[in-house]
């Protein structure tokens, strides 16, 4: 089964312009302004985080109660977004996009949307803003490989995982009724 979608409701790809010239170049990441102009509703960070992985580590799916604006500052990754919102029309199917220094684009993603990223490169720096502070067990995970989600992974080998996600439930396991 492969439930992979080109979109899923209220992801969106925030496409700023890039100016580059012999010195390098200079990136508006985000704007908090287009972001509500997309998605219609109010974006207001409280948190930053930043994750530096090295080649074919998986994080994730980890599902929260915030929405999140994620940007790769250096290196490549898969990034999948999996719908794990019950009343949404996308709900069980995913997102995936390769995003960083050939793709310089910023992805919001929804509360209760499945985020994970594999790096592509030999080491990728991962930042992502947060509407709502980091608070112990709001944070639920789905197991990366269930075979119900089909997601195509661009692995050449088995990954790295934390124990954590090596163990999280399967999608049935958490929506049984779905």
């Amino acid at each position: 089964m492969d439930n992979l979608v080109e979109k899923l409701e209220g992801a969106e790809k925030i496409e700023l312009p890039l100016l580059s010239d012999e010195r390098g170049f200079f990136k508006e990441v985000i704007r908090v302004s287009e972001v509500e102009k997309l998605t219609g509703k109010a974006f207001n960070p409280k948190q930053m985080n930043h994750s530096k992985s090295s080649k074919n580590t998986l994080r994730g799916i980890h599902r929260a109660p915030w929405s999140k604006l994620i940007y790769v500052t250096k290196g490549k990754v898969q990034s999948v977004l999996v719908d794990l919102r019950e009343d949404s029309p996308t709900f069980g199917k995913y997102q995936s996009v390769v995003l960083g220094d050939d793709n310089r684009v910023a992805l919001f993603v929804p509360a209760f949307v499945g985020n994970s990223y594999l790096v592509l490169s030999e080491e990728a720096d991962y930042i992502y803003l947060t509407d709502q502070e980091w608070s112990a067990n709001k944070e639920t995970g789905i197991l990366w490989n269930d075979e119900e989600l089909g997601i195509k992974w661009m692995l050449e080998e088995e990954p790295m995982l934390s124990q954590k996600d090596r163990t999280n439930p399967r999608l049935s396991e958490i929506f049984p009724k779905k």
